[in-house]
């Protein structure tokens, strides 16, 4: 871990990088935030299935500099041999871990690839998926009461430029969901102050109506958990 002069660890921002279009994206939504105290490890992996083999899948080292108003207080590479998806499932220590998106579509197509696909399973640490470079201006907050809806909350409230943001607090009727107890107890752990700027309830499959949501209301970026009650 990283410390900082205090002892006190600094907070770390993996980015999953090999060098092709989506990790530039990746990169471009990453500078566009501020991070003050942070550290940043950009991760390029050479696929081989042996070190020291040769590699199964192409990777491009980019040497990234972030602006200064980045704030971040470190900026290191790191290249390593090996399958990405060990490699990066080893980085518990990453406070935020970010990919690109190499695919577009509904939410059925939004992972990465099979590496984020395999990091989604059992994430070593909150995962953002990359799928614009622009800076983050509105954010939707969906929770249904599970524990992995409770953790992406908490993780996003340490983001620097959290309080920054349009909010809107989301839940889906989906015939698991209890919407309203999911709504009040999210809304009581709100930061002292920040109330968001919408409460919506939905109802139908959780998949398709938190895509139309987002997509009619252009959400830049969607907070929820990695599985919801029925543990998919």
């Amino acid at each position: 871990p990283v410390t900082g002069a205090r002892g006190k660890k600094r907070p770390v921002v993996v980015l999953a990088d090999d060098g092709a279009p989506a990790s530039d994206v990746a990169w471009a939504w990453l500078v566009g935030h501020r991070w003050e105290g942070w550290e940043l490890q950009a991760v390029t992996v050479r696929w081989a299935a042996l070190a020291g083999g040769s590699d199964l899948k192409p990777s491009r080292v980019v040497t990234r500099r972030p602006p200064q108003e980045t704030g971040l207080s470190a900026c290191d590479h790191v290249e390593e041999t090996g399958d990405p998806r060990v490699v990066l499932l080893g980085r518990s220590d990453a406070d935020l871990m970010v990919l690109g998106c190499h695919h577009r579509g509904h939410l059925a197509g939004l992972w990465a690839g099979s590496t984020t696909e395999w990091l989604l399973m059992q994430p070593p640490a909150p995962i953002l998926i990359a799928r614009h470079g622009h800076p983050t201006q509105s954010v939707a907050l969906c929770v249904d009461g599970s524990p992995h809806a409770q953790r992406a909350l908490q993780a996003f409230w340490e983001l620097p430029w959290s309080r920054e943001v349009a909010l809107s607090l989301v839940s889906v009727d989906d015939g698991n969901t209890d919407v309203e107890n999911s709504l009040k107890v999210a809304g009581a752990a709100l930061p002292a102050g920040i109330w968001p700027a919408k409460v919506v309830r939905l109802r139908g499959p959780a998949r398709r109506e938190l895509v139309e949501f987002a997509r009619d209301s252009q959400i830049d970026l969607v907070v929820m958990g990695t599985r919801g009650l029925t543990g998919r």
